[in-house]
């Protein structure tokens, strides 16, 4: 993973307020893409979990009438 590079004190302190405000921006959309991007990636793991569920759901379903017509076969 990428990480934001971390800056020394005595570099920051050379740069211009101008500069400064800038990487600050930058900064800003980063964190607020970064923000983004982590809540699109929860809600669709939010989705998988609802989709394992239905799968999960239906095999035990199918399973069960299965295991009900052996039954009814064998008599």
């Amino acid at each position: 993973m990428i990480t934001q590079k971390e800056h020394k004190k005595a570099t920051l302190m050379h740069w211009s307020k101008e500069e400064l405000a800038e990487h600050i921006m930058m900064l800003e959309h980063n964190i607020n893409a970064l923000n983004e991007s982590f809540e699109d990636q929860y809600s669709n793991c939010l989705k998988l979990i609802e989709d394992m569920k239905l799968v999960n759901k239906t095999f035990w379903e199918a399973k069960e009438i299965i295991k009900r017509s052996e039954l009814k076969g064998g008599e």
